[in-house]
């Protein structure tokens, strides 16, 4: 796995457990096709993906969750600047126990002078918190 990856999505991490949800919102394309439990939502500006994970992170600090560790399980080589990185997502509480665990594949696009990639899709193969997901379907709020 390429350290940058790790980095970024470590970054991306830091910043969401920060609250800082603007800033991780600025590092996807838009518009921003999400899949997750046999269904589709789809982000159109930043704002409104932002509003989204403030969902997710009520849901995670209701559970005591304090870190979220990205593992990268597989990362595909990159094609005209497109990539497929394939990640697990570990919950982990104050203790250090892991409580759960979300599988996400991301397509990424590098561009050749962005320091950072742009996450252009993610597809979740497994939740943490599918509650989240299926509360986001009937909020409509993508």
């Amino acid at each position: 796995m390429p350290e940058t990856t790790y980095n970024f999505l470590n970054m991306l991490s830091d910043n969401f457990m920060q609250n800082r949800l603007e800033s991780v919102a600025e590092h996807f394309a838009y518009p921003m096709p999400v899949y997750a439990q046999g269904g589709l939502l789809g982000f159109g500006a930043g704002c409104t993906l932002s509003d989204s994970m403030t969902f997710y992170s009520d849901a995670i600090l209701r559970a005591g969750i304090v870190r979220i560790v990205p593992r990268v399980v597989a990362e595909g080589l990159p094609v005209n600047g497109y990539s497929n990185v394939w990640v697990e997502l570990d919950h982990v509480d104050a203790t250090g126990t892991f409580m759960r665990t979300s599988q996400v594949r991301y397509v990424f696009y590098q561009a050749d002078d962005a320091l950072f990639p742009k996450i252009e899709l993610m597809e979740y193969t497994s939740l943490a918190f599918p509650e989240v997901s299926a509360s986001l379907y009937l909020a409509k709020i993508a």
